[in-house]
């Protein structure tokens, strides 16, 4: 089981991937965390619950975080 400090870094993380369009699929997310895909999936979904608007821009092949222009 992950500790609540490792979650929230690993947002943390995922948010910083995000803003700086460093973030590429499932896939490539998870290797670069460390972690499963299932678990991006998760702290995507958990992410855009609170608020971040993400999506996967098919011309890129990655998540995008986008923000308010």
């Amino acid at each position: 089981m992950v500790s609540k400090l490792a979650y929230h870094q690993r947002l943390q993380r995922l948010l910083f991937l995000l803003r700086h369009r460093q973030a590429g699929t499932v896939t490539e997310i998870a290797r670069q965390l460390n972690c499963t895909d299932r678990t991006v999936n998760y702290c995507l979904s958990k992410l855009r619950k609170d608020g971040f608007v993400i999506e996967f821009d098919r011309n890129l092949k990655k998540h995008v975080l986008l923000e308010d222009e």
